[in-house]
């Protein structure tokens, strides 16, 4: 993930190693991969789980808001 950098007011910065560009290693371009693979993993890990063991809850239930309405009238 090299990418240019800039200032503050978003002037082109020249590169400390005397105006040669950055680039990337085998190593740091996989270690970038796998970072990302393994952060969208938990991603679909954490949503898969949350949808399987916390569904929705029914918008309507007959005896539960029956109750609950006569309780606010009286």
């Amino acid at each position: 993930m090299l990418t240019e950098k800039f200032d503050a007011y978003g002037e082109v910065l020249p590169d400390a190693a005397g105006g040669h560009p950055e680039t990337a290693t085998a190593a740091s371009a996989m270690l970038g991969r796998v970072g990302q693979y393994a952060f969208w993993l938990l991603v679909v890990v954490i949503v898969s789980v949350r949808i399987i063991y916390y569904p929705a809850a029914p918008a309507f239930q007959v005896g539960a808001s029956t109750d609950a309405k006569h309780t606010v009238t009286r």
